[in-house]
């Protein structure tokens, strides 16, 4: 069985193996899945962004139409999506309306999501019933394509144009990583997006579920370069100082915003209402208590 230390070498055998996938495919779908587990296995092992070789992606249409649903998804992640065409992302995002959620479901769900959404823009079959496949908050691995690749400036626009604060917030939390710095443009987005979606009344619980993810990955950072690269190997110094800088970045807003909601004047305007709301209540009391006397 491939191991962690294998990487190296099973990378340099990309092509080799892919060449098993639509085989091991077939198998399960004979109930016979120990060849498409081992395939994961060796997948995970490779610690390879795509390991699966891109000339192997033309057998991926044929894979889909006769695979079941389950293996569509557990499949989807490992497939080069740009290859693919628009009757390929239907019959995953079915697929993903008719499997029962487990973690290693939801994981393939959200990474394949991510992955989909970057390469199919304006898929009109990525609904927000499969958009919320994010609430389920997988956890990612630290090689995830899809992570790498849903940061983009189009990606962070579609998920806020969905107008659903659980599924933005879930988004923000898996796509936020010690494992990947974000898409330039992608960031200068979300830092917006904490003014405009994250910073009304109400908004609090949401924030400090933000600023918590935000520590933790600073927290994993500040271990170092070293530490880090026993789960990512390919991670630099350079990518390290980067995710170190938009991730204070996005803390620094948040609290920003945290700052402006409870601000001395909004804090007075709040107790005012408060007073008011009250007053009115008295009154309607006293009224409602009278006697009224009615006049035949």
């Amino acid at each position: 069985m491939a191991e962690a230390q294998d990487h190296t070498l099973l990378q340099s055998k990309c092509k080799a193996i892919s060449a098993l996938l639509p085989y091991a495919v077939w198998q399960k779908e004979d109930g016979q899945p120990e060849m498409l587990d081992c395939f994961f296995h060796v997948v995970r092992a490779s610690r390879n962004l795509k390991f699966i070789w891109y000339r192997a992606s033309k057998y991926a249409s044929g894979l889909l139409s006769k695979a079941s649903p389950h293996t569509i998804v557990l499949v989807s992640p490992h497939l080069h999506w740009d290859l693919l065409e628009e009757d390929s992302v239907q019959q995953w995002a079915v697929a993903t309306s008719m499997v029962p959620c487990t973690d290693e479901v939801a994981q393939s769900v959200v990474d394949g999501l991510l992955q989909i959404a970057y390469h199919h823009r304006s898929s009109p079959h990525i609904t927000i019933d499969v958009w919320s496949w994010l609430t389920k908050w997988p956890s990612l691995p630290p090689v995830c394509y899809g992570r790498y690749h849903g940061t983009t400036n189009h990606v962070v626009k579609v998920v806020q144009g969905l107008k659903d604060i659980k599924v933005l917030k879930s988004y923000l939390l898996l796509v936020w990583s010690e494992w990947d710095y974000l898409n330039n443009e992608g960031f200068d987005e979300m830092c917006a997006l904490i003014y405009e979606d994250f910073g009304g009344v109400g908004m609090g619980h949401h924030q400090a579920d933000l600023i918590q993810q935000l520590d933790h990955i600073l927290g994993q950072l500040d271990q170092g370069l070293e530490h880090l690269q026993q789960y990512k190997p390919s991670l630099g110094r350079y990518s390290v100082q980067c995710m170190e800088h938009q991730y204070r970045t996005l803390k620094e807003v948040l609290l920003e915003v945290q700052r402006r909601m409870y601000s001395p004047m909004i804090i007075l305007l709040c107790m005012l209402t408060s007073v008011e709301i009250y007053r009115i209540s008295c009154s309607i009391h006293v009224c409602s208590s009278s006697p009224i006397s009615i006049v035949l």
